[in-house]
């Protein structure tokens, strides 16, 4: 290297200066191009900027104290006796800039013609362009003028693809370590491989970040299947995925003519965000949830990986703190000592004791006899529940229409119908207990006991199989602590000969307790009224909804018939809660679905349980509450659609003509349709009569029959 003095107009500015290659406006240039005016004058854009605000600060420090020459401008020179700048583009790019405003005749400050007619610089030969490269690094990347994260990564890589660096050479030149290097080479092949893609021209510096902590986590290398040694992952579609989250979608949203373009939000905008969904980025079902919400945050709540990561946490902050306050137990006083004892009394619930023994308020998660249904219910025998006795259902079909006057008991038919799905699921029946007695906050227990009256018996045939379903209010015999005992509740069910049991122990002033070895279940099922509102239900149902791709279909029939302004249903955490919140044309923000109007509500509801309850059952008490009367030819023949592709057998009570006239009228598969009617007889007992689907058809058209009465 030696030192030369040339005229500013000799500088060549180079067009592949490290610090433009995460520019949108970077292409690279070969050597014989550089000098072109069109290059020079793009170069030269880059560098100045508008109204020169990229070198304000040099113009006004070179106008106040000229130009002194602290760091060496260093150059190589080119065939036509030019020098291309290789270190001080900014500053020459200044200097050309003054030299212009100097030739206009404007203000200068201290410089002079001299300063640009005599320009000191380093001449270096193209053996020691490897060398200059540290050097850059040396200022750029270790020193107090860094370039950004993209740009530092690609003078690293250049030095061992371009130069044949060894990772050692590179990293004793430039004072980083091994992790780091490699890291960098990482996150920049990663960047490239996005580049390449239908999102690349998205690319911004600093996005760098977000690409670098997806490929230094554990979990998220693995769902990429990243291959350190080819710089690559393995997956190309979860790759593909990964690239979309951090970009902008551009989707067609709407019908026929009003077709318009909707730009989605990234999912992933900053690296911390990149952090949260590493922690549940195995779990495919809250990922599909991440990706239906657009939201990490909504992603993250969801994860059984994440809650199970939370109970373990607890639990060995638990054992810790535990031996924290033995160590003390020195300082322990009454007060104390009775707090103790009550954590105590809770952690005991959580030990299996004759079997399972849980907390009322615990999720219970029955297991499934029958994950598919070539047949339903066939019979039912509802031998005693509540006012039912000895009612017999006969041509049982795919959707069943209880009718009825009020308190003819349409909706014991279908609580019993429910409870006989379930089983020994005996918290699947105190719910139901619970929602009639209209206890939302807990269980009511002086009230079941005073209100649950003799035993209940109901059987029939589901699948071609006997099913059978007991429950009775006894005093146990069990070795239980009885302070504050009020009664226990059996529950004895049979499937052909198995048979399943458990108990529940009611306490006045303490948590009911639930005794079990196993929960089964029939099949999948649920029971949805006006009156109750099973929210924990209808995130499992919203989430089955998203994984099944109807999600779209609820809301499209939802948009057609219902409200035209709607545009989304979400589900959204806040403040640890989980709501619905819709979103709407004609409204500013999105409000929660229970301010929206009820008819919405009744039909998202009936929907999303219709789905859920794949190849099981499902109860609806009094259809037709909420939905206008207009709506229901459409509703019930898109339930009918529903239960068809879900294969669902229906079981519905409702006191509206309408409502049955629409089931008929829809003609979808009336010979599916069997309508009941309940009767109370002169002695009060209650009969069931049945008019199956093409003959209810037959009767309504010709006659207008109103089988209610």
């Amino acid at each position: 290297m030696n030192t030369i003095v040339r005229h500013i107009n000799r500088f060549v500015l180079d067009p592949n200066n490290y610090r433009f290659r995460d520019s949108s406006g970077y292409l690279p240039v070969s050597e014989d191009k550089v000098e072109d005016p069109k290059i020079q004058q793009r170069t030269y854009n880059l560098l100045v900027g508008k109204n020169y605000e990229q070198i304000s600060d040099l113009v006004d420090s070179m106008k106040e104290n000229g130009f002194i020459p602290v760091d060496q401008i260093q150059v190589k020179a080119l065939s036509s006796d030019n020098y291309l700048v290789l270190e001080g583009n900014r500053r020459i790019a200044t200097l050309k800039y003054l030299f212009n405003e100097f030739k206009k005749g404007n203000d200068v400050g201290k410089l002079t013609e001299k300063s640009f007619r005599s320009v000191e610089v380093v001449l270096n030969s193209d053996e020691d362009l490897a060398a200059h490269l540290v050097i850059m690094g040396l200022k750029h990347i270790n020193g107090n003028r860094k370039w950004k994260a993209v740009n530092q990564a690609q003078l690293i890589q250049d030095l061992i693809e371009i130069h044949g660096k060894s990772e050692d050479e590179v990293c004793r030149s430039l004072g980083i370590t091994k992790q780091a290097l490699r890291r960098a080479r990482r996150t920049l092949a990663f960047i490239n491989r996005y580049k390449d893609s239908d999102y690349g021209d998205q690319f911004s510096s600093g996005m760098f970040s977000i690409f670098e902590e997806a490929i230094s986590k554990r979990n998220m290398k693995e769902w990429l299947q990243w291959n350190d040694e080819l710089l690559m992952p393995q997956n190309a579609g979860n790759e593909e995925r990964f690239f979309s989250w951090v970009s902008y979608d551009e989707v067609n949203e709407g019908e026929g003519d009003d077709i318009h373009i909707v730009k989605k939000e990234p999912i992933i905008t900053k690296y911390t965000q990149v952090r949260e969904l590493n922690n549940f980025i195995l779990d495919e079902k809250a990922v599909a949830h991440m990706e239906h919400s657009r939201s990490i945050t909504q992603g993250y709540s969801f994860s059984e990986a994440v809650a199970e990561s939370k109970f373990k946490n607890a639990l060995s902050n638990l054992q810790s703190n535990a031996q924290a306050l033995f160590n003390f137990s020195e300082f322990m006083g009454q007060t104390d000592l009775d707090a103790v004892a009550a954590v105590r009394d809770k952690i005991a619930r959580l030990i299996p004791e004759n079997g399972s023994r849980v907390r009322y308020g615990d999720d219970i998660r029955p297991h499934y006899l029958f994950r598919f249904t070539e047949k339903h219910f066939s019979a039912l025998h509802i031998e005693r529940y509540n006012r039912l006795f000895d009612l017999k259902l006969k041509a049982i079909n795919q959707v069943n229409i209880i009718a009825g006057i009020n308190n003819s008991g349409k909706t014991s038919l279908l609580e019993a119908v429910y409870s006989l799905t379930q089983l020994n699921n005996i918290k699947a029946y105190l719910d139901i207990v619970r929602y009639r007695g209209k206890f939302y906050q807990g269980l009511n227990t002086q009230w079941v006991v005073r209100h649950l009256g003799g035993s209940m018996k109901v059987s029939g045939v589901f699948n071609e199989r006997p099913v059978y379903w007991e429950l009775s209010q006894e005093e146990t015999d069990d070795d239980i602590d009885k302070t504050q005992y009020l009664n226990s509740i059996v529950l004895q069910a049979q499937v052909e000969q198995e048979a399943y049991e458990s108990t529940a122990h009611l306490f006045q002033e303490k948590d009911s307790t639930l005794y079990y070895r196993e929960i089964f279940a029939l099949c999948r099922s649920a029971f949805t009224s006006p009156y109750q509102h099973n929210y924990h239900l209808l995130r499992l149902a919203h989430a089955h909804a998203v994984r099944e791709k109807v999600i779209g279909d609820i809301l499209r029939f939802l948009r057609e018939k219902v409200d035209p302004m709607l545009q989304d249903i979400e589900l959204v955490e806040i403040a640890g809660e989980s709501r619905f919140y819709v979103s709407a044309q004609n409204h500013d923000q999105s409000v929660d679905i229970t301010q929206y109007g009820e008819g919405v509500q009744r039909i998202f509801e009936i929907a999303l349980l219709t789905a859920y309850c794949s190849n099981g059952v499902l109860c609806i008490d009094e259809f037709e509450s909420a939905i206008h009367k207009d709506l229901l030819v459409s509703f019930t023949m898109f339930l009918q659609d529903l239960a068809n592709r879900f294969n669902v057998q229906i079981f519905l009570s409702t006191h509206s003509k309408e409502c049955i006239d629409a089931f008929v009228e829809n003609d979808f598969k009336n010979d599916q349709i069997t309508a009941y009617v309940l009767r109370v007889g002169e002695e009060g007992n209650i009969k069931a009569k049945y008019l199956e689907g093409t003959r209810l058809e037959r009767l309504v058209d010709n006659m207008n029959i109103d089988i209610r009465v």
